[in-house]
């Protein structure tokens, strides 16, 4: 749920802050006053593209700054983004330069517009007054169905064994191409695996070399350090172990006057013990290492051969020795080409059966679901007085298996009594368009993970009658999710729980765009007064706004309650109230 939003410097708007709330919202307002700017400074919040044109003249940056609601979805997005989570509200912030370079900021972290995109994905569904335009193309019905069906279960199951068909189908390509490629690539992996075989590495090679190189060439080195270290040990007096000796020979002595000395004698006697080992390990080191200037010279040449085999490659030795096996893979393969494809062939069948059943098991799925969602949407479009409408998706099941499956999905209308559904694009006017539009969303409601609906004029194309009906249709919707509608239809304003007024002034000499949030009575009414009669509200239009409000509340009230409300004879008792 969009719990607010802060607009700066977009437009006409110079600045504008609006707090939202649960339950239908109506922007109203001269036509041009600035209500589509809001809209499309929500888009800006979800990713929408940015046009450095919208900047107010004379500034150099635009902002726009929107509160949601932290919903289970954002949670895991922010996580999965790697994104601060604040608690229970999630804020985004998108400025605009002038010169064309923008920043996005969430939850005061600076990321791109592409992971702005990922974490509202869904968030918000915007309806515009011109979006029945996509109800034409076919390609979005199998979207709706799938939404209002929630198919995901079959879905993921079907695309499970369709991705494991194209790994199988890649793995054939690669093998059954042209036969000259084939050749030249078994030919290039048997030159790779040579020049590899000819050095021949072992694991850990190099590391063992390098120590020995490093050993070898310092050999005169550790050899006269070695053996100062043995004479300082056991050499001429004072010796390590000379001293040390005399030592425990003193403590000895002392033990036999006082026994509290005997952990010291212990350590003493150790650690003669340990420097008489010390000195023949030195004495066996001195003896064994010798300068050896060819061995020097041929570790030298394998740590090279193994180091230019490694930047060949663009590896450490592990990794050569890993693609190594790789390549003995790779070439076993296609040296044994045709009873691999042979095999990959009946593996193929294998998995296009068990695609083909998870593909009928969707298509299942999806009829049943159309089934529902064409009587839900008839439903709805009896409510906007065409009742007589017919409706219908139609879901055809093809041959060619694809990553949404085999289905062909398509609406099929009629507006006019006897006359047969045909394809929804061919016989739907503007004004039947609008209606389905409201007919489909009000199906929607319940499945859709949306939080969120804008409509902006989508009830266009409707008056008298069919727009107090529109009206009630939008109010039984934003039961289920939070609505704001810009409207110009007083009977869809008359059922708003919260009602907002943009207008144009001038500041400055400058055109601004304000909003302002009317007040239950007189402001609500006056305005309904305004959009019925225009720039001069009369007493009669006002008398007409406030019958409007009346009958919007009798029509959300429940009949037992509006008996109450009524006399014994259902004679009222007095003036409905009014609601906000």
């Amino acid at each position: 749920m969009l719990l607010g939003l802060r607009i700066s410097n977009v437009a006409v708007i110079e600045e504008v802050e609006v707090a939202f709330g649960a339950g239908l919202t109506v922007l109203t307002g001269e036509t041009g006053a600035g209500k589509s700017i809001l809209v499309d400074s929500l888009g800006l919040l979800l990713g929408g593209r940015a046009d450095a044109e919208v900047i107010r003249a004379g500034c150099e940056e635009a902002s726009v700054e929107g509160v949601f609601a932290r919903t289970p979805v954002l949670a895991s997005r922010l996580e999965e983004l790697g994104l601060p989570d604040l608690g229970d509200e999630v804020l985004v912030r998108r400025v605009l330069g002038r010169t064309g370079r923008g920043k996005v900021y969430v939850n005061g972290a600076l990321v791109t517009v592409g992971v702005l995109t990922k974490l509202t994905r869904g968030a918000v569904d915007i309806a515009g007054q011109h979006e029945h335009v996509s109800l034409f193309d076919p390609a979005l019905h199998r979207v709706l169905l799938d939404r209002y069906g929630e198919v995901e279960e079959p879905l993921a199951a079907y695309f499970g064994e369709y991705s494991a068909l194209r790994e199988v189908d890649a793995r054939m390509e690669a093998l059954g191409g042209d036969e000259a490629k084939v050749r030249e690539r078994a030919e290039f992996l048997r030159f790779q695996l040579d020049e590899i075989s000819r050095i021949d590495p072992e694991p850990g090679e190099d590391a063992r070399l390098d120590a020995e190189r490093k050993r070898l060439s310092s050999a005169e080195k550790l050899k006269r350090h070695a053996a100062e270290a043995e004479l300082l040990v056991s050499g001429e007096e004072p010796s390590a172990v000379e001293t040390v000796g005399r030592a425990l020979g003193l403590v000895h002595e002392a033990v036999k006057c006082d026994a509290s000395l005997s952990p010291v004698a212990q350590a003493l006697s150790t650690a003669l013990a340990e420097l008489e080992e010390a000195r023949r390990r030195l004495n066996r080191y001195v003896e064994g290492l010798e300068s050896d200037p060819n061995r020097l010279a041929d570790v030298e040449e394998r740590l090279d051969g193994l180091k230019r085999l490694c930047r060949k490659h663009g590896a450490t030795l592990d990794g050569v020795l890993k693609k190594r096996g790789e390549i003995e893979a790779e070439l076993g393969t296609l040296e044994n080409r045709q009873e691999v494809l042979e095999e990959l062939a009946a593996e193929r069948r294998r998995v296009e059966e068990r695609a083909r059943k998870a593909a009928a098991a969707l298509s299942r799925a999806r009829s049943a679901s159309a089934v529902e969602f064409s009587a839900q949407v008839r439903e709805g479009l009896g409510h906007l007085a065409m009742g007589k409408a017919a409706f219908e998706v139609r879901v055809t099941p093809g041959e060619v298996l694809r990553p949404d499956g085999l289905d062909e999905v398509e609406f099929f209308f009629s507006a006019n009594p006897g006359e047969p559904a045909r394809a929804l694009a061919k016989v739907a006017s503007g004004g039947e368009a609008s209606r389905l539009l409201l007919a489909l969303k009000r199906a929607l409601a319940d499945s859709d993970k949306g939080g969120c609906y804008i409509l902006d004029e989508a009830d266009a194309g409707v008056s008298g009658a069919i727009a107090d009906v529109v009206g009630r249709m939008i109010k039984e919707v934003s039961g289920h999710r939070q609505v704001l509608c810009i409207t110009h239809l007083p009977q869809v304003a008359a059922y708003a729980d919260a009602h907002l007024l943009i207008r144009k002034a001038v500041k400055g000499e400058r055109t601004v765009s304000q909003v302002t949030v009317l007040a239950a009575g007189a402001e609500r009414t006056r305005e309904l007064a305004r959009m019925m009669s225009g720039v001069e509200v009369t007493r009669e239009a006002l008398g007409a706004a406030e019958a409007l409000v009346r009958s919007a509340h009798r029509a959300l009230t429940p009949p037992r309650a509006r008996s109450r409300e009524s006399g014994p004879e259902g004679n009222p008792r007095g003036r409905l109230r009014r609601t906000a």
